[in-house]
């Protein structure tokens, strides 16, 4: 196929063994979720990805809270 280009085993990886974000949101709506937590993020550190960026797709299935997880970050479960 010309311009096809296999992805590389990491690549392969990610896209084999991960949800994507629409997913995510389809699930969570599913589920009846009130609270999604995203975490795990591929590429975790990129200062150019937003939080907006990583919601945009869940939101398109998700209607509820939606909290972006960052490293360290804490939350308090209710009781």
């Amino acid at each position: 196929m010309a311009g096809f280009e296999a992805p590389t085993p990491l690549k392969k990886h990610l896209l084999d063994s991960h949800t994507t974000t629409e997913d995510v949101g389809r699930i969570a709506a599913a589920a009846g979720v009130k609270v999604l937590v995203l975490s795990h993020f591929v590429p975790g550190d990129d200062p150019e990805v937003t939080d907006e960026d990583w919601t945009r797709d869940v939101k398109k299935n998700y209607t509820g809270r939606i909290v972006v997880a960052k490293d360290l970050m804490e939350l308090k479960l209710p009781v």
